[in-house]
């Protein structure tokens, strides 16, 4: 895990004060306590797309910044149709269920 995160890089993330899994983002750009992501929507067998959020009548890209520490998974390549390759789906739910044994 000692690659370093680009703009534009596809992440994992694990935040607490989010529950649902998996949790993926795109990097937006570092910021000096952590980076600036844009999360992205989708689950592990359908297609991902950023995520938007409501803005009074607008939707707006659902922007948020997070800690270094709050990445599992760097580099995530998805497939053609944007989805999560299967190595990805089994990494990633092998992590998530580490940190929820861990944390609880």
């Amino acid at each position: 895990m000692s690659e370093t995160v680009e703009a534009m890089d596809v992440i994992a993330l694990c935040c607490p004060k989010y529950k649902d899994r998996p949790q993926i983002a795109r990097v937006v750009q570092k910021t000096s306590n952590g980076y600036s992501i844009h999360w992205m929507a989708g689950s592990y067998s359908g297609p991902w797309a950023e995520a938007k959020k409501r803005d009074g009548r607008k939707l707006v890209p659902w922007v948020d910044t997070i800690k270094e520490s709050d990445i599992i998974y760097k580099k995530i390549a998805l497939t053609s149709n944007h989805k999560l390759s299967n190595k990805v789906v089994q990494t990633l739910r092998s992590l998530y269920a580490a940190r929820e044994g861990g944390a609880s």
